[in-house]
């Protein structure tokens, strides 16, 4: 019942159509997961549909949401998206996506051409907030969307483990895109 006003809610808000960084400072902030807006609960279901923009799959970010409130929520959405149930978004797509809940070997397994999802702690573990943030690497460089809630732009590093903390870590999905477009 409640994805279903939250469904009609969010299409009256709007479909941004591409990727979203700074997901509080987004018109989506207005959005509905649960019972919290997405500028509270709603990095997990950006970084889903920035993952599915990467892969060049159609979606749009309210019928992500709805998906994911059914598949994947924690208790009433007040916390978002849980984490290792995201998996169930990607099964009903048909999507191989891997993960890994060791951030040494997400790091190792994450190679050129492949994009994902993190979700990490943004403090202690267990004690903060969860942060999802959509990811990949391309031509060498790894790049991040909605890495930050406020800050509208992606963020580029060197490489994967400079841009994970490992004491954050929950799990990170994983896709070989180049593999991936072949099909």
């Amino acid at each position: 019942m409640l994805e279903k006003s939250n469904y009609q809610h969010n299409k009256k808000v709007g479909e941004p159509y591409k990727i979203i960084n700074g997901h509080t400072r987004h018109k989506c902030a207005h959005m509905r997961f649960g019972l919290r807006s997405f500028s509270k609960a709603g990095s997990g279901v950006i970084a889903v549909y920035n993952l599915m923009i990467l892969l060049n799959r159609s979606a749009l970010l309210s019928d992500t949401a709805r998906e994911l409130y059914i598949k994947a929520r924690t208790p009433l959405g007040i916390f978002g998206v849980h984490p290792l149930k995201v998996f169930r978004y990607f099964s009903s797509h048909y999507l191989p996506v891997n993960l890994d809940r060791n951030c040494r070997d997400f790091c190792c397994r994450f190679q050129p051409g492949f994009c994902g999802i993190v979700f990490c702690w943004t403090g202690k573990k267990f004690l903060s907030p969860i942060h999802a943030f959509a990811v990949e690497n391309y031509n060498g460089k790894i790049y991040i969307y909605n890495r930050m809630p406020k800050s509208a732009r992606p963020y580029e590093y060197q490489s994967i483990t400079s841009a994970v903390n490992p004491k954050n870590f929950i799990v990170g999905y994983y896709i070989n895109r180049d593999e991936f477009d072949k099909f």
